[in-house]
């Protein structure tokens, strides 16, 4: 009895030590391997920044509103982690889990999943940007010039896009058939574009920004006055070309609206739109428009075809916009600009013909 109570307490220890064993070994593989599931990579560390070799650097983007799961079936696809599953259990156990950033990050095929946790929860790489500007007045034409010949776009896409009608902006919906459906649509200001952007991607942002200051009320306002969206577009850009301070904007305006109201004179009769019509006609602009230049046969020339042109003859700024929505009111028919800017108005001809007399500007 007593041999058979010693032969079980030896197998007891037996199996505890055997239990002991399996479990330090359990226990070390764990650690060894969460070390280096975890840990592998922080060699790269420097000053608290991870540092990859140029030769090891791969790029990965992170999409916004991508989770955990979807980064880690991101980095599975690119071959990064073996185990997209452990590398959702680690970002949990590490506090790494929502705390991931969109954008580009440089990675490594060397790194493991610590090291991956730590750069994706840092700051993306800054994309290398530079300053656009679209200058105020330039038709679709003349911005076709300016951007291809500063390397800004490939010259036949962009002209393509331009000449493409989009539907995915509601201001864009109804306008007509002409050559450029783009024009006047793509708005004038100094935009912060990363190099690598698309001809696509530029004319996007033109167009947003375009969105952004044509307010809902504007749409409102246009339906007041029977306008379509593309009638206002017109409008304001023929005053942006117009007038050359903005105190004349709505003056100018209210010259257009009345004309387009009038019996007595509906011809707008404006060279600015003459001057579109030799940039359309490959004839480009000149300093001073001549007789010769209102025979032009084309549906631009105001001083031959009734009413507003076919389409905007340049892209307006918001001023022109909101002068074109709300002209003063005045009875003024007539206006001209003196060659330092300052604009005449009158009610009369005979009183529009003396002015310009008096100014040495009558033909």
């Amino acid at each position: 009895m007593v041999k058979q109570v010693e032969k079980k307490k030896r197998r007891f220890l037996r199996f505890l030590i055997f239990v002991v064993i399996c479990m330090t070994l359990f226990f070390s593989s764990a650690y060894i391997s969460y070390s280096y599931l975890t840990k592998y990579g922080i060699e790269y560390a420097t000053t608290g920044k991870i540092q990859i070799p140029k030769e090891e650097q791969i790029e990965i983007v992170i999409p916004e509103g991508y989770g955990t799961a979807d980064i880690a079936e991101l980095l599975h696809k690119e071959g990064l982690v073996e185990y997209p599953w452990l590398f959702r259990f680690l970002s949990k156990l590490n506090g790494y889990d929502g705390k991931y950033k969109a954008g580009k990050h440089i990675v490594s095929k060397k790194l493991n999943y610590e090291g991956l946790m730590i750069i994706l929860t840092s700051d993306p790489e800054p994309e290398p940007t530079v300053n656009l500007r679209i200058p105020e007045g330039f038709t679709v034409a003349e911005l076709i010039d300016y951007l291809s010949e500063r390397g800004y776009v490939d010259r036949e896409r962009f002209e393509t896009l331009c000449k493409t009608k989009m539907g995915n902006y509601k201001f864009l919906e109804n306008v007509p058939d002409r050559t450029y459906p783009l024009e006047g649509y793509l708005y004038p200001d100094t935009y912060k574009i990363e190099e690598d952007w698309k001809e696509e991607e530029i004319i996007d942002r033109l167009l947003r920004e375009f969105d952004t200051i044509f307010k809902p009320e504007y749409y409102e306002r246009a339906e007041e006055l029977g306008m379509t969206v593309d009638q206002v577009v017109t409008l304001a850009s023929i005053i942006e070309m117009e007038a050359k301070y903005h105190s004349d904007y709505k003056k100018i305006s209210s010259v257009l609206h009345n004309r387009l109201n009038s019996e007595m004179y509906p011809y707008l009769q404006v060279d600015v739109t003459l001057q579109y019509a030799r940039i359309m006609a490959g004839l480009g602009r000149i300093q001073i428009l001549t007789n010769k230049d209102k025979e032009i046969d084309s549906p631009y020339n105001t001083y031959k075809y009734k009413g507003l042109p076919p389409g905007p003859i340049c892209s307006p700024r918001v001023e022109a916009i909101e002068a074109a929505l709300y002209p003063e009111d005045t009875d003024y028919f007539f206006f001209f600009a003196t060659p330092d800017g300052t604009v005449i108005y009158n009610k009369t001809l005979e009183g529009h013909n003396r002015d310009l007399a008096a100014h040495g500007m009558l033909n």
